[in-house]
């Protein structure tokens, strides 16, 4: 059973050690950094609304809609539904990218970092 402890307090080691060279890692810190800010100016420029890329990411597509675009009582909506969505989806699929491929890059430059 010591043994077990002892492999806990290993990996808890390597784990402070691996987190203190990755904050010092100021070429990871700068591209993920811009990474993020890229991905941000992208979801911006591809929306009609700045302002409700959050509440596209994190709802469905009806709700976000509704929540966006407003109607007259007895009117149809001004927009297109199908529009929309096809925009909320290339947004949603452009954030999911993004956070896999910073998620990777990572993993890739942690390798690098102490295998390297």
């Amino acid at each position: 059973m010591k043994n077990f402890f002892w492999g806990l307090q290993a990996i808890t080691e390597n784990f402070l050690f691996f987190s203190k060279q990755l904050s010092q890692y100021q070429l990871f810190w700068g591209f993920a950094v811009g990474f993020f800010v890229a991905t941000l100016f992208y979801g911006f420029l591809i929306t009609d609304h700045p302002k409700q890329v959050p509440t596209v990411l994190f709802h469905d597509s009806s709700s976000s809609f509704q929540k966006i675009y407003q109607r007259k009582e007895g009117q149809a909506y001004s927009t297109s539904f199908y529009d929309f969505s096809k925009k909320a989806n290339r947004l949603k699929t452009a954030f999911l990218l993004a956070g896999i491929l910073a998620i990777v890059l990572t993993l890739i430059s942690l390798l690098t970092v102490f295998y390297g």
